[in-house]
């Protein structure tokens, strides 16, 4: 099967030995030095996934978005207008508990999510070889077609965030879940819509992972969406993004290290209202995605 075939039908796909071993040092060695600085705070805060650091804060990182690498996957997935929203670098200490399940979307209120296109796709990128043992992505196949018990959980809380509660169901095995186990230098990518976590890290070494999240058609979704990724883009009322007033973004990156990166950025001619937050889809049989994956008709399509 084609990445392209198994990123539709099983809402992930895995390319493999996408970037070279010395360009994987070089990630390697950026993200431990940003680490290095994170705050024991931020770590209690983010204990379920390790840390949540935003890559805008970091201009070096500019030499791995605008890798032709990338623009090679996204050219084979067939993405029409890719743009970029945020970056994360997310590190699993040693005996760091799993990642919860949950769904990555947030505008399950727009008629697009109940469509088979992706509206944003993550793109993961592993920076150690990463097994069940030491913390490797987890998902329920097709999980971004037929809605599941975990979508009806709002799982982007402090609470799940910190594991006040490591009894939760959203942290235990799931019957229908497998393991994506990957190489140093391997690239996942997945839809936003698809049910996922982590293992936990048992092991004695922090398990380190970039996470960029892309739109792979910006200009096909309805304004408000895009207007929503713009302000994701910007730093503005984004619910993962806590802190202070000063948030650097991407266009204050030196034009050097926005070379071949500034093709992504999300822009709109006319600024509307951005569509509210909505990490929730609507249950079955209140005009939203059917048990079966299809589309009622007043749901079908895009605006």
């Amino acid at each position: 099967m084609t990445e392209l075939y198994e990123l539709q039908e099983q809402g992930y796909c895995v390319f493999e030995q996408v970037f070279e071993p010395n360009e994987m040092a070089w990630l390697q060695q950026a993200c431990q030095k940003v680490l290095s600085g994170v705050s024991q705070q931020h770590r209690d805060r983010n204990r379920s996934q390790g840390s949540l650091v935003l890559l805008a804060d970091h201009p070096p990182f500019g030499r791995l978005l605008g890798h032709p690498r990338l623009s090679e996957i996204f050219r084979r997935l067939k993405f029409a207008d890719p743009r970029f929203s945020s970056g994360y670098i997310i590190s699993k200490p040693p005996q760091g508990p799993p990642l919860f399940w949950h769904q990555d979307w947030w505008g399950w209120n727009d008629p697009s999510s109940y469509t088979p296109e992706a509206a944003q796709v993550f793109v993961m990128i592993y920076l150690q070889e990463t097994r069940p043992q030491n913390g490797c992505l987890r998902v329920i196949p097709r999980s971004h077609h037929v809605l599941h018990e975990f979508h009806q959980a709002n799982a982007h809380t402090e609470a799940l965030s910190r594991v006040e509660n490591p009894e939760d169901p959203l942290f235990q095995p799931h019957e229908d879940q497998v393991a994506v186990p990957v190489n140093c230098g391997d690239v996942v990518v997945g839809d936003a819509r698809l049910i996922h976590g982590a293992f936990a890290n048992a092991q004695a070494e922090e398990r380190t992972l970039i996470t960029l999240w892309f739109h792979p058609n910006f200009q096909a979704l309805a304004p408000a969406l895009q207007s929503r990724i713009c302000d994701i883009f910007l730093r503005k009322g984004h619910d993962t993004d806590p802190g202070g007033a000063e948030k650097r973004t991407l266009l204050d990156w030196p034009e050097e290290l926005r070379r071949g990166v500034d093709a992504y950025f999300p822009e709109m001619e006319k600024p509307v209202p951005p569509n509210p937050w909505c990490r929730v889809p609507e249950r079955p049989g209140q005009g939203g995605a059917q048990r079966d994956g299809s589309t009622s008709e007043t749901r079908g399509g895009r605006r």
